[in-house]
């Protein structure tokens, strides 16, 4: 029996005739997925969002977001059906589309809490998997050091920061912290257990009342942190058994097996500690200024390597050396590296060995990566290898750079408000078939895609001061050939207390694809003080 066959069956055994399973396609604490992913596996989907379901009979459902629609396509095994999930669309609206709604659907512990108490069943896929069949998430080293952050870059330490918490939750006495970006903020901890990732696998206790606070982590720290006691991961489950009083938790982000070891769990999202975690402090946005400098040089070294005969492949492992070379330690997420027509995948990753430069070539660059304070940066460029660009790039790429200044000069601080201003700039371009299908940004911190503050156009939230986030309008469609193509331009970008908007992100636009004819004197000004500082 083929291996994949073998696969399915093991996942079918399961279920019952007529009842579906979530296939685990996340790692439970770090919340991203992982290439050794059941569902990664099974459908040899490799992008970073997404949900699947199986059937008893072995047919399997891909569920992917607008970011993932072309690049599941070009991935998955073709007797996986693709789910496009519509803008704004999330995967259980769509799941209550095409399965009954009465439908009994098991999931395991890679869902958030929030969702699986939605359904009837569920069941811990470990409690059943042989030893030798364990879901190992092959992406992560548990074992790699935890440090402390540059000390240069936080001047507020874990007890200012807990006194803080206590502050806006003053009723609050026993809670657990599972979200590791908000372990990462109190702790100022860092590690690269996780590829991507700047973060730790912990659970973090607080017990206010008591002032007893204990990190439980797989390796001790190498450094220590006055009032924080250290446990290891594997004693949490005892720990958290012995406790008989009322226990806060996020029921968006603890698992189902934590969750089940709580004796009186009580639902508290912890709202105000998502906020100040991503607040940055001004040491922290010096040191993102010189972190995206670093990134700005990196994309400089690229772009003067280009040349006829480079692969996909190549380009994306050039800006990976690069990034080391300038002082990074590792990239802050899957660089999306694309040529022409494959830019149209909003998250391509499929580098193709065989898809290379030549005489005229569009390419697309979003990357990013980590510098010494384990902060993420983050960055999308079109570049335009050749000397005469199609019209119809010159007009899209204006099109998207006007959507950018726009957002960029407006003073608003709604989240929503923002994403509606750029579809409003780019909407007439649906005519010509090119559309905006993603969100306009997204906050940045110790994880590339660390929120609030979320822009999207059903967003309520209001960017802070000092709340680092992306600006990243898009458009993506054919030319007159046929031929599929799409331009991205993002900065990371912050408020400062006098709501005056600042780009850490200094990196030139493609004069080349600038049309001037359709831009106003207001945006003629913007780029060229832009281009000059770039320089």
């Amino acid at each position: 029996m083929p291996k994949r066959d073998e696969e399915l069956k093991y996942y079918t055994d399961f279920i019952k005739e007529g009842e579906l399973l979530l296939l685990p396609s996340k790692d439970p604490y770090f919340k991203s997925h992982y290439s050794s992913s059941p569902l990664s596996v099974l459908t040899k989907f490799k992008g970073t969002a997404g949900e699947a379901i199986i059937e008893k009979n072995g047919k399997i459902t891909l569920f992917v977001d607008t970011r993932y629609h072309l690049l599941a396509q070009k991935q998955a095994y073709k007797d996986v059906e693709i789910y496009k999930l519509n803008l704004g669309e999330t995967f259980f609206e769509g799941f209550q589309k095409k399965f009954p709604k009465n439908s009994i659907l098991h999931v395991n512990s890679n869902i958030d809490l929030v969702e699986y108490l939605t359904y009837d069943k569920y069941f811990d896929l470990r409690k059943y998997t042989p030893e030798e069949k364990k879901l190992k998430n092959k992406d992560i080293d548990k074992n790699t050091k935890i440090f402390l952050a540059n000390k240069k870059i936080e001047t507020k330490d874990f007890n200012y920061k807990i006194k803080k918490l206590k502050k806006l939750n003053p009723n609050c006495e026993k809670m657990i912290i599972f979200n590791l970006d908000n372990i990462a903020y109190l702790t100022n901890l860092r590690s690269y257990q996780m590829k991507y990732s700047s973060l730790f696998q912990a659970v973090l206790y607080l017990d206010l009342k008591n002032s007893n606070y204990i990190l439980f982590t797989k390796t001790k720290p190498d450094a220590l942190i006055p009032n924080l006691k250290f446990e290891k991961l594997s004693q949490f489950k005892n720990f958290i058994k012995s406790q008989k009083d009322e226990i806060l938790i996020n029921p968006n982000e603890v698992t189902l097996e934590d969750f089940l070891n709580i004796k009186k769990p009580k639902e508290f999202l912890f709202q105000n500690l998502n906020l100040i975690s991503t607040i940055k402090t001004t040491s922290e946005i010096e040191h993102l200024k010189k972190a995206n400098k670093k990134i700005d040089n990196t994309l400089s070294a690229f772009k003067k390597r280009l040349k006829i005969g480079l692969s996909e492949y190549d380009l994306a492992n050039i800006f990976e050396e690069e990034l080391i070379s300038k002082g990074g330690i590792c990239p802050s997420f899957q660089t999306i590296l694309a040529l022409d027509e494959n830019s149209a995948s909003i998250h391509y990753s499929n580098y193709d060995k065989k898809k290379k430069i030549k005489k005229e070539n569009l390419i697309l660059l979003d990357c990013g990566g980590y510098f010494e304070g384990g902060l993420a940066t983050d960055i999308t460029r079109v570049f335009y290898f050749g000397k005469n660009p199609k019209p119809i790039y010159k007009k899209i790429y204006t099109a998207v750079l006007k959507a950018f200044i726009a957002c960029f000069n407006s003073t608003s601080t709604n989240s929503g408000e923002l994403d509606f201003l750029a579809r409003e700039i780019l909407k007439p371009y649906e005519k010509q078939g090119f559309y905006f299908n993603h969100g306009l940004g997204h906050g940045i911190g110790t994880s590339v895609h660390q929120n609030p503050p979320r822009l999207a156009l059903a967003s309520k939230d209001t960017i802070k001061p000092y709340q680092v986030h992306s600006i990243e309008p898009g458009l993506y469609g054919k030319d007159e050939d046929g031929n599929e193509f799409g331009v991205r331009i993002e900065n990371c970008v912050y408020f400062d207390l006098n709501y005056k908007r600042h780009s850490l992100t200094k990196f030139e636009f493609e004069d080349i694809l600038i049309d001037e004819n359709e831009l106003n004197e207001t945006e003629k000004d913007f780029i060229k003080n832009w281009q000059t500082s770039a320089k």
